[in-house]
């Protein structure tokens, strides 16, 4: 009987054992983070208005398929997709990697590609761009919302503190010769994104040197290697 009873102890001792792994293994997948790359532009034009933001009449129309580089050729899409991909690579399993886009024969609004990132839930959205407003603008820039932002009140020290992660790491990686945050009300893709957010501006390919410095792969990779190490030390700082 006492034979039988360290047997059966034996076998419940199993099962818990098996249970606690479960339990654990099922935590870990529960807390796996989401996050969302957008590689900007795409090679399909779209100069359909949409509006600035959630309940407002003051519509645009932004140029998707983006710049090319002036004395490369390169399309801005197939940089924005190449550096996106990387990232998703170099993130690996330790986070759940959601692109907007996998190839550039998409069509797709900034809202649209905002709300995949609402509808995930995901916990934080990154757009990639490689151009700037003007053609002389150079170098790295990480945009985020204001504080006063009229459409995401609550994401702002998020946001900021995802900002400041992604350009310091960035800039250690990488070195860009300009680099800055700015914060502006003014994106679309920052505006209709209801979690945290940044839009990484990489370079300007219309600015002939880094056009050049975007042609560098290596560059390139360090590039993506500071956004993964951004997202990294944004964790480890909340």
């Amino acid at each position: 009987m006492i034979k039988n009873l360290k047997k059966f102890n034996s076998i419940i001792l199993v099962i818990l054992l098996f249970a606690t792994f479960s339990l654990s293994n099922l935590n870990v997948q529960a807390k796996q983070r989401v996050i969302v790359i957008d590689p900007g532009c795409q090679a399909i034009e779209n100069n359909d208005k949409e509006s600035i933001g959630p309940g407002t009449w003051k519509w645009v129309s932004e140029d998707m398929v983006g710049a090319k580089g002036v004395t490369t050729g390169t399309n801005e899409y197939d940089m924005n997709l190449s550096v996106a991909l990387k990232v998703k690579e170099l993130l690996g399993d330790e986070y759940k990697v959601e692109l907007t886009r996998s190839t550039n024969d998409v069509n797709m609004s900034n809202s649209d590609r905002a709300m995949i990132a609402n509808t995930l839930k995901a916990d934080l959205y990154i757009s990639i761009h490689a151009s700037g407003p003007e053609d002389d603008s150079s170098g790295v820039k990480v945009i985020c919302q204001t504080k006063d932002n009229p459409y995401s009140m609550t994401n702002y020290r998020n946001s900021r503190l995802l900002a400041d992660t992604l350009l310091g790491s960035i800039t250690e990686k990488a070195a860009p010769k300009k680099y800055e945050v700015a914060e502006s009300d003014k994106l679309l893709g920052i505006n209709w994104c209801t979690v945290p957010n940044a839009v990484v501006i990489i370079g300007n390919l219309k600015n002939q040197e880094d056009d050049e410095k975007l042609a560098d792969s290596e560059y390139l990779l360090k590039i993506a290697e500071g956004i993964v190490s951004g997202i990294d030390s944004y964790y480890s700082q909340k």
